[in-house]
């Protein structure tokens, strides 16, 4: 019997460029124990020097099934891999908006392009664990309201960077022509990927109202809307959508 091939070869293989990304990594969603499934993602990096061949093919989808999700503390584990994964390559964008070039913006797109499918995935996951059980322990409501919050949040600050500091930068840097061409008509790809954050805000807040908590020694619950002033109340929504809107639009501006 083959041994199973370490995190660290399937890395090497996914730091290819997008198309080897998503095939090992879903791969490992579809194959490898959870606890590989979360390393994998918290050590996944693409580098600066990768840059993606389609920028504006369709954006790929990691698909997971219901019985590849864990339990609510192993999905945490696997959202925890996964913001990692968010965090080092929101850097890379940050890193490029003090180092525009015309070389870089492929790297952009393409790193842009993996915080949508880790995005996209994450809140797939997240579905799937809410609709695993109806009746949930306290404990089991936080860890959904914290990776529901920390997704979108993260995508914010992904579209903030990139339709602020690094468009702002390479429309200085760069020729006007050449920025557009390579940009092309990715503005489609940001608007199509708000939209599916919109129907999966709406999917999630469906799926709350049929869940109940049990608090030990108290009456059972509905999981509370609000939570010291995170995403599931109307205010801090309303706000998160108007910058979500303003960026989007001045990217779009920007690009054209």
């Amino acid at each position: 019997m083959s041994k199973p091939a370490t995190i660290a070869s399937l890395l090497r293989v996914a730091s290819k460029g997008e198309p080897t990304f998503i095939e090992t990594a879903q791969a490992v969603i579809n194959d490898e124990p959870l606890d590989r499934v979360a390393e994998f993602f918290d050590r996944m990096n693409l580098p600066r020097s990768t840059g993606i061949e389609e920028p504006h093919a369709p954006i790929p989808v990691l698909t997971v099934t219901a019985d590849r999700i864990g339990t609510f503390e192993e999905e945490a584990e696997i959202s925890a891999g996964l913001q990692k994964l968010l965090d080092r390559h929101e850097r890379k964008i940050k890193w490029h908006a003090g180092h525009p070039s015309a070389e870089g913006i492929e790297n952009v797109l393409l790193v842009m392009r993996v915080g949508i499918v880790g995005t996209a995935h994450r809140l797939d996951r997240l579905l799937l664990l809410m609709k695993s059980k109806d009746e949930l322990t306290p404990r089991e409501w936080a860890i959904a309201r914290e990776v529901m919050n920390k997704t979108y949040l993260s995508f914010r600050n992904f579209l903030n960077l990139l339709a602020g500091p690094w468009i702002d930068a390479a429309t200085m840097s760069v020729a006007h022509d050449e920025l557009a061409e390579k940009l092309g008509s990715f503005y489609e790809i940001i608007d199509e990927h708000v939209r599916r954050l919109e129907n999966y805000r709406q999917k999630i807040e469906e799926r709350r109202l049929e869940i109940t908590v049990l608090p030990e020694g108290f009456p059972p619950v509905k999981p509370p809307n609000y939570f010291g002033g995170d995403l599931l109340s109307r205010g801090p929504w309303r706000q998160f959508w108007a910058n979500i809107d303003q960026r989007a639009h001045h990217f779009r501006e920007s690009a054209g």
